[in-house]
């Protein structure tokens, strides 16, 4: 925030608590949401992937607008590991401890991955570019998502036809 929008460090201390406060809240909601429906509730929150990076982009440097992206990125981004493993754990209902352990080691693989990236993205690019990296991360988490229903729906099209 310092370098990409020209934020002091007491205003990035605002936007970080402003981010933290939302999340909380929103953890709540998607808790709630989870209960409903945990793919739509996965994909809902996924969107931000995709969302918050444009709005940054068209955000600019207009103050205001930073600030309310910034709401919405907590409230998009806070609960993703929540439903990221509620989402791969619900793929596996006979075995929850191998799927919680597989959202486990994916997540911690997702952060590697992220990071190593990010770095070099840093390094190459500049920092304004690591926002975009999370649209390419998104779009494969959304590819995965289709892929899993296809998957799901060709098998119950065979489990139908074999009874």
């Amino acid at each position: 925030m310092n370098k990409a929008k020209g934020m002091d460090t007491s205003m990035v201390s605002y936007m970080l608590l402003l981010f933290g406060l939302i999340g909380v809240a929103a953890n709540g909601v998607a808790g709630k949401m989870l209960n409903k429906n945990i793919a739509g509730t996965t994909a809902i929150f996924l969107s931000g992937t995709i969302l918050i990076p444009v709005l940054l982009y068209f955000s600019d440097g207009n103050l205001w607008a930073t600030i309310a992206v910034i709401g919405v990125w907590g409230f998009l981004y806070s609960p993703s590991f929540l439903n990221a493993s509620a989402y791969m754990i619900s793929s596996a209902p006979d075995s929850l401890e191998f799927a919680n352990s597989l959202a486990t080691s994916f997540g911690n693989l997702g952060v590697t991955l992220g990071t190593t990236i990010g770095g070099w993205i840093i390094v190459t690019k500049g920092v304004a570019y690591i926002p975009w990296i999370g649209v390419v991360f998104g779009l494969l988490a959304f590819l995965m998502m289709i892929l899993k229903s296809r998957v799901e729906k060709r098998s119950e099209v065979v489990s139908i036809c074999q009874n």
